[in-house]
């Protein structure tokens, strides 16, 4: 059985030091590709919301195209404690 969507996406930061929504699509596409709720737009969502819960920073950004941002994150410290504990 499959790990919830967003753990995946928090457990993508385990083994990488940082990532965007590209990246972590990219990466976990052959697993939840198939998802409906798998996209770009719900993989910003899912960053930015542990980001505000204190999971995971921002790293550095980068306008991409004429109106496309991406954001690059990491675990912090409090993340991968939490991380470490639960999942």
């Amino acid at each position: 059985m499959k790990q919830p969507l967003n753990y995946a996406i928090l457990l993508y930061f385990t083994n990488h030091e940082e990532g965007d929504a590209d990246t972590v699509v990219e990466e976990l596409s052959p697993d939840y590709g198939r998802y409906r709720a798998f996209s770009r737009k719900g993989a910003v969502e899912a960053l930015m919301t542990s980001k505000e819960n204190g999971i995971l920073e921002e790293v550095r950004t980068e306008l991409h195209g004429e109106d496309s941002l991406r954001v690059w994150y990491r675990l912090t410290g409090y993340g991968k404690e939490l991380i470490d504990r639960f999942l």
